[in-house]
């Protein structure tokens, strides 16, 4: 047995704990079930017309619990589901009696291997009886479709000039029930669909009367004489009538003539009858398959959708209405359906859809009109009528390494907090939701970075650099904020993020190298320290643009050390010894920071030609107290000492952590614990350490930036 699909449950039972206990037997038996708990005969009903289980368990000994009432009720309302209890007591005498009641067996807690067995009967069966029951239906319908190829039905057919209707043949006045020919001739063609598709009828004659029309199946519903409404496909060409130019609109009485035998019986089998959408297995198949597909161009999205209160419909058309209600359901969500869309009936009164649009907006869009129309719409049974809500989840596909199972439990979320809001209503995934919120965060700090560029509004920090072991004077590593438009300082981790996914960090790098040539010609510091983003690193271009910038500059290359995130190195590492040695080469210092953040971060002390590392800020907090720690810092400095580098301790905050390194034998540290440096110009503002340089005109400002 297929343990791989999770089992729904209804458990009804006044113990939590009886529940929990089940729920351990069964999953340790590799069964994922998911069990909904319910406490009172009274909340059966609407538990199993909600979602319809595949077993439902009682525990017969709790007060108030009828197992006879209960296996009335699920007999009543999900005649398929077996009902199993469970009793503390399981003999020939209690078996009886629980099958009497319509249960198929008894078992109990303490006997757990029996317990076991049964539910995996009696899950067997649920499959057993509903696989044979679809199969029968799927025979049925391929035996007639197969019937109705070999017969060859004939087409309704229908030529339509300047909007009205010139002739049509006996299969088209049958369809839309009008008596004979003579009374449909002069019939205005809108008179034949629903007002809500007009609209796209007249704009796809227009466009076939100009050879513009491509031959696509339209989907519309048409309007019978008697204002009966009912779904069908409309194919449409140009031709003559009366030596004028009309359309043709044909309608194939059966849409699947065209279908060879063996296509017209995998369809059977793969979708369910009552809908015409895939059963749930073959959706998730299609799905993982389709996601795999390369998207053109726009976006593709999943779709989880539930009628709210659908056990309403029970008491208003009847049980015996409730399928041909769903019929008529899934005919709306039909009318919405484009070529290349994905619908499967999910389970019960659940509904699935991959779709793809040209942008999230037209998702949220095309489920709000779905969503409008359902709630719209008059659903009848006999003589018996009533009206249905629903909740849609909607969530975007943006990667083909999620299985689709996985986004079905986002998207499913979504559906449920649409619905506890009070349903009739489409609710965005937080996922989705967050990548939108990001996006637009993104827009604002694209437009922010770039001006910021244009009009000259960077500013460069100058972090000191202290001696510990080695002595080293006017060192600094190198900061960069942006002054807003309000002359507020905004700081990296408000923007760097941003300007990472949107592609500026290599315009604000050499920004920031520019700048720093500028600090070290008019200061002349013993070293500056300058931090590369990993756009920079994989940028073929930037070695080059690097050694340009210096040999028009004319200052000493020793003077400034690149360096970069130990991160970038372990993604990027070839192009990171290729920057490094051409730098080198060059006169330049190369520097690894946040170093020792990674279980093999010793291996770029080999890897890497550098001359400094930047010991990893987080490891500093605690460091006076934690003699491992100790160890290995202590060790990483003399395997670097050993190759020539030297360490540096990044965000240094007290006397306790300094006294360590000391003793550790770290060259040097910089944080909040090193003294302030000598102010090169002062933002009385702020009180910050930065250097202002003079405004440059818009085309140098595009020339930095590329």
């Amino acid at each position: 047995m297929n343990k791989s699909t999770n089992v729904s449950l209804i458990v009804l039972a006044l113990e939590d704990d009886n529940v929990q206990a089940l729920n351990s037997i069964l999953r340790d038996a590799r069964h994922p079930v998911h069990c909904r708990r319910i406490s009172a005969l009274q909340q059966l009903k609407d538990a199993v017309a909600e979602n319809t289980p595949q077993i439902i368990l009682i525990f017969a000994d709790e007060p108030n619990l009828d197992l006879q009432t209960a296996c009335d009720i699920a007999k009543q309302y999900c005649p398929k589901t077996p009902v199993i209890a469970v009793c503390n007591l399981v003999n020939e005498t209690t078996i009886t009696d629980a099958m009497r009641a319509g249960a198929r067996d008894i078992v109990s807690l303490s006997h757990t291997e029996r317990l076991v067995f049964v539910f995996e009967r009696e899950l067997r069966s649920y499959h057993l009886e509903y696989g044979f029951e679809d199969a029968i239906m799927a025979a049925k319908r391929y035996k007639q479709e197969l019937h109705n190829l070999t017969q060859g039905v004939t087409e309704a057919i229908a030529d339509i000039q300047e909007g009205i209707v010139v002739a049509a043949n006996p299969a088209w006045v049958e369809m839309f029930g009008y008596g004979n020919e003579d009374s449909l001739i002069g019939t205005p063609v809108m008179d034949l669909f629903v007002e809500d598709d007009q609209q796209v009828l007249r704009g796809a004659l227009v466009a076939c009367l100009k050879n513009k029309w491509d031959h696509s199946k339209l989907r519309m519903n048409g309007c019978k004489e008697d204002k009966k409404h009912f779904g069908l496909e409309l194919l449409l060409e140009v031709v003559s009538f009366d030596d004028e130019p009309a359309v043709r609109a044909i309608v194939g009485i059966q849409s699947s003539a065209d279908q060879a035998p063996g296509e017209l019986l995998e369809s059977s089998i793969q979708k369910d009858p009552v809908t015409g959408f895939y059963h749930r297995h073959y959706f998730l198949s299609k799905s993982n398959e389709r996601i795999n597909e390369r998207l053109e161009g726009g976006v593709r999205a999943i779709i989880y959708l539930r009628p709210d209160k659908f056990s309403n419909v029970h008491e208003d058309i009847g049980l015996l209405g409730t399928e041909q209600i769903l019929i008529q359901f899934s005919q709306v969500l039909s009318d919405y359906m484009q070529t290349q869309d994905l619908y499967g009936r999910f389970g019960g009164t659940q509904f699935t859809a991959i779709i793809e649009r040209g942008s999230m907006v037209e998702v949220e869009n095309w489920a709000e009109q779905l969503r409008k129309a359902l709630a719209a719409k008059v659903f009848e049974y006999e003589d018996r009528s009533t009206t249905l809500t629903c909740s849609i989840g909607l969530m975007e596909i943006d990667s083909i390494e999620v299985p689709v199972e996985n986004l079905l439990i986002e998207v499913e979320l979504a559906c449920r907090a649409a619905r506890d809001s009070g349903g009739n209503s489409v609710q965005v995934s937080q996922i989705t939701m967050d990548k939108k919120q990001t996006l637009e965060a993104d827009k604002f700090w694209s437009d922010t970075i770039r001006s910021a560029l244009m009009e000259n509004r960077l500013r460069l920090i100058h972090q000191p650099i202290a001696s510990l072991n080695e002595d080293i004077d006017n060192a600094h590593d190198t900061l960069v904020r942006i002054i807003d438009n309000d002359g507020n300082m905004m700081l990296p981790s408000e923007f760097m993020s941003a300007a990472e996914r949107i592609g500026l960090t290599k315009n604000i790098d050499r920004w920031v190298i520019g700048a720093s040539i500028s600090f070290v010609t008019a200061t002349q510091p013993e070293m500056v320290f300058i931090r590369l983003s990993q756009q920079s690193v994989v940028d073929e271009t930037t070695s080059g643009w690097i050694l340009e910038t210096l040999k028009n500059s004319g200052i000493d290359p020793r003077r400034i050390c690149f360096q970069l995130n130990e991160a970038i190195a372990v993604v990027h590492l070839r192009q990171v010894q290729s920057l490094a040695e051409k730098l080198r080469t060059a006169g330049f210092s190369f520097a690894l920071d946040h170093f020792g953040g990674s279980d093999n971060s010793l291996r770029f002390l080999s890897h890497v030609p550098m001359d400094f590392i930047k010991l990893d800020g987080s490891i500093m907090p605690g460091l006076h107290k934690d003699k491992e720690l100790q160890e290995k810092i202590k060790n990483m400095n003399i395997l670097a000492q050993g190759k020539g580098i030297k360490t540096i301790a990044e965000q240094v905050q007290n006397a306790n952590t300094m006294a360590v390194l000391w003793q550790l034998g770290v060259a040097y540290m910089q944080g909040n614990y090193v003294e302030v440096s000598e102010v090169i110009l002062e933002d009385t503002s702020t009180g910050m350490t930065l250097i202002d340089l003079p405004v440059i005109d818009e085309d140098e400002a595009k020339a930095r930036m590329t």
